[in-house]
């Protein structure tokens, strides 16, 4: 992801409730004994522990998410694309985007180009939407 401060580095982890932006952290023993407690808690618990670990990591909600794209930077000498998406942040009425790029080993990226990885990602990100609008 790609802030106005920084460049950075992590996962992207989507729930039936949320899209999450996990950055990386530095291991430690606590860290590493905070997660062998969380073995058998449910996924929820460890992603909200996991959450809790960066200041920089943050969530939007799937009901505050309104546009999903495909964004292209630096043309030169290929574009390089990346998943853009627009939110809404709390009760402000302006809205706020957010650029993913995705970085995979070379080989994968011949067999399937970034761009179909993306198209994928809208799709889950827009059926995750709508089961949770459903379920309501």
């Amino acid at each position: 992801i790609q802030t106005p401060k920084k460049l950075r580095l992590g996962n992207l982890v989507l729930t039936n409730r949320r899209l999450m932006f996990l950055n990386v952290i530095q291991s430690s023993p606590e860290v590493t004994e905070s997660i062998k407690k969380l073995a058998d808690a449910p996924m929820e618990v460890v992603l909200d522990h996991a959450y809790k670990l960066n200041g920089d990591n943050f969530q939007i909600p799937l009901s505050a998410i309104a546009g999903l794209k495909i964004g292209a930077y630096n043309w030169t000498p290929i574009p390089h694309v990346c998943l853009s998406i627009v939110f809404f942040d709390g009760n402000s009425t302006r809205s706020r985007m957010a650029a993913f790029q995705f970085i995979r080993p070379y080989k994968q990226t011949i067999f399937k180009p970034e761009i179909f990885l993306l198209f994928e990602w809208i799709r889950k990100i827009k059926k995750a939407i709508a089961d949770a609008d459903s379920s309501k």
